[in-house]
């Protein structure tokens, strides 16, 4: 496999997409496809596909670990690119199933032609979970100003990390409210980084709504200037902070949406998880607020 990074983050989007349930958007996928056809991102095919009647899918693997999940047959590696161009010469093949034996993603012709001339482009996703399940390149710690640990989000993620994550966040010396300092991700082994934040303590003042504007902004800078492409925000100052659901919804999206739009040529997947069903009314209250915006 000459070109792992890529076939990684597949899987990583392939994971979210299934964690999201249902009515996940494919697009976070959609985009990790494409990055990895235009970065000659190399699957795993079988050499020896048994005689079939009728249609048939061909099974493809990001990975020998992917591929050892089922019965073990004589693979080789192949650009998928080149595997995608060359699904029209076999009028009985459907297709391929990528992963089939785990998560597996399913890509019919149809959308094998879209994906070959797919723009990969930023998306956000809500997804109704715990932002420590989330894998991702960089999952965002709403932190205290010490950055040593405390309760909810923050001691889940310290928890899942280990001792290691205490230790380097000894010697960021703390970090001021509104910015937002970036560490490994240690022993959680699906993420890169982990990037904290401090959130304000809500106030009603103006100040609160421009500090956790910041909290969003300096995160996803500091994801873009460590070649992140995918981020994972829990809901900042919203816990014990007491920050208003509703308001903390309209702000984060807003500023991701503007940071987005600021950034035109970058690609971020970004995904804002809703611990509690509340923190996912509060998001959809809002995107429908804006459809009918536009309608």
């Amino acid at each position: 496999m000459t070109t792992p990074r890529y076939t990684l983050e597949l899987e990583r989007a392939i994971f979210n997409w299934y964690y999201g349930g249902d009515d996940a958007a494919p697009e976070p996928v959609f985009n990790e496809v494409a990055k990895g056809l235009n970065n000659d991102m190399q699957v795993l095919a079988l050499t020896d596909m048994p005689d079939k009647d009728g249609h048939y899918f061909i099974p493809l693997f990001t990975s020998k670990e992917e591929m050892e999940k089922g019965k073990s047959s004589p693979v080789v590696s192949q650009s998928l690119k080149a595997l995608f161009e060359a699904a029209g010469s076999s009028p009985m093949c459907s297709g391929y199933i990528i992963n089939p034996w785990g998560q597996k993603l399913v890509l019919e012709k149809s959308i094998i032609r879209k994906l070959l001339e797919y723009q990969p482009k930023s998306h956000i996703t809500f997804v109704k979970g715990s932002v420590v399940e989330m894998h991702v390149n960089a999952i965002v710690n709403a932190a205290n100003e010490s950055l040593l640990g405390g309760g909810g989000v923050d001691g889940a993620i310290h928890r899942a990390a280990g001792p290691g994550l205490l230790k380097e966040c000894r010697a960021l010396r703390g970090c001021r409210t509104g910015e937002a300092k970036i560490t490994g991700a240690h022993d959680i082994d699906y993420a890169d980084y982990i990037i904290h934040t401090v959130g304000p303590i809500y106030s009603g003042r103006k100040s609160d709504a421009d500090m956790l504007a910041s909290c969003y902004r300096n995160s996803l800078d500091l994801a873009l200037a460590n070649g992140c492409g995918s981020i994972a925000f829990p809901g900042i100052s919203t816990g014990v902070y007491g920050y208003p659901l509703n308001e903390a919804a309209k702000v984060s999206l807003l500023t991701a949406v503007e940071w987005l739009d600021e950034h035109p040529d970058t690609v971020m997947n970004v995904y804002f998880c809703c611990f509690k069903d509340s923190e996912m009314d509060a998001y959809m209250a809002l995107v429908n607020q804006c459809h009918k915006k536009k309608i």
